[in-house]
């Protein structure tokens, strides 16, 4: 843990944790402000045993961090009035007990109190701040600087050329250059006085396809133009002081822009790689969901070696088996019909079961000649395990319901009197 590595020994509560906090920018959630301070307390009585020992609790420490924390708050909002600002008095009676049920010396709470209202906690400077200060320089319509990825690399004064066959007077087009690891940016001195310096925005160019050729003319012997390495595009054309500062400022700006082309093209392979991954589980969904049986090979019932010569048929599917979502796709034999599946989760369960066992062999047995019907009376049987079309709960039943009715009408007169179509 980074924790480990402060050294907070010596230390009075207060003062440890303004080193500890100006690693961190304190978050604004009271859960994050708890974890840090828990944190804070164990390493503070790590590095302090012999405080420790004089408290009753160990979680003493947490509280009275915690405690400054919204001192510190309490005493530097500037939203909030003076007079509603938390007093010394408040201060110490907030923390009455905390020591298990034991009070703490009041001179080291008045002694925090003290130091905490002369010096506002803040944390520390890093690269972002250091951003920040050079965007508080800078006026006109310019982008947002202070990201957290982006670092100031170095400042150069380059002198700008319109046309490297025409000769400007010395001094002319002057530009400041800020170089960020992923930007840069080009400014004009604006106004200069003694203690600050203010610029105005001219241009930025992102580093990533950026090329960087040198060149000497006899006008501009210390030459350097910025184009695209996509269309060739000149971006813009400077030209330095000499010769040392020409190198060191072409040598960071190459070696950021390689930074950041090799940064894109891991940025495109993780884009890609999740795409990827992204159609193969959305891919699996469909599948699941389309009601498509997964591929099932059935023993081959007889002889099949005349196939087998061809081809593997208990490998290959049939065209016929993908015709339609709702069959089964099994190896079809000698053939067999398509069968329907009577799967409760198949998209097929709301059909009749009865259909799948009794269509085929009703078709075969029930109807031996197209041009005669015979007669079915009530209670009659069918040969062949048939039960009762007229009974039957699927579509063929509604579909021999008419037939039905018009052959018994037709019983007085002899079965075979008169024929149905169909």
């Amino acid at each position: 843990c980074f924790s480990h590595e402060l050294d907070l020994s010596g230390m009075q509560v207060d003062v440890a944790l303004r080193k500890f906090q100006a690693y961190f920018r304190m978050p604004g959630e009271a859960q994050k402000i708890e974890r840090l301070m828990e944190v804070f307390s164990q390493r503070y009585c790590h590095c302090n045993p012999d405080v420790v020992s004089r408290l009753r609790s160990a979680d003493t420490v947490f509280v009275l961090a915690f405690a400054i924390i919204m001192l510190n708050t309490d005493l530097h909002t500037p939203n909030l009035k003076p007079e509603r600002r938390m007093r010394l008095d408040d201060f110490v009676k907030n923390l009455r007990g905390i020591d298990d049920c034991g009070d703490i010396d009041r001179d080291i709470l008045v002694g925090i109190y003290e130091r905490v209202k002369e010096n506002e906690f803040k944390p520390g400077s890093d690269h972002v701040s250091q951003v920040m200060k050079v965007q508080a320089t800078i006026v006109g319509k310019k982008p947002n600087m202070a990201l957290p990825h982006r670092r100031l690399v170095c400042y150069c004064r380059l002198y700008e050329i319109p046309d490297i066959h025409k000769k400007e007077r010395p001094g002319v087009h002057q530009r400041e250059v800020f170089l960020f690891n992923d930007l840069l940016v080009v400014t004009k001195i604006l106004s200069k006085k003694k203690n600050s310096v203010t610029y105005t925005f001219r241009q930025s160019f992102p580093l990533c396809g950026m090329v960087v050729t040198l060149f000497e003319v006899p006008h501009y012997p210390y030459g350097i133009r910025l184009s695209q390495r996509v269309d060739g595009k000149v971006l813009v054309t400077f030209n330095a002081r000499n010769a040392h500062d020409r190198c060191k400022f072409v040598e960071d700006l190459r070696e950021s822009i390689s930074e950041m082309d090799e940064m894109e093209t891991l940025r495109i392979e993780t884009e890609l790689e999740r795409q990827k991954s992204s159609r193969s589980a959305r891919g699996g969904a469909e599948n699941r969901d389309s009601g498509v049986a997964d591929v099932e090979i059935c023993p081959c019932p007889g002889p099949c070696s005349e196939r087998s010569e061809t081809t593997d048929m208990d490998t290959q599917l049939k065209r016929s088996a993908l015709s339609n979502s709702l069959l089964d796709i099994h190896e079809q034999f000698a053939g067999e019909k398509p069968q329907r599946r009577g799967s409760v989760g198949s998209l097929d369960s709301g059909m009749s079961i009865s259909f799948q066992s009794t269509s085929a062999s009703s078709m075969s047995q029930g109807i031996k000649h197209p041009g005669q019907v015979h007669p079915i009376h009530p209670g009659a049987t069918i040969p062949g395990g048939a039960k009762g079309l007229a009974q039957q709960p699927s579509f063929l039943g509604g579909l021999f319901a008419k037939r039905e009715r018009k052959l018994s009408q037709s019983e007085e007169s002899g079965p075979y009197s008169r024929t149905t179509e169909v």
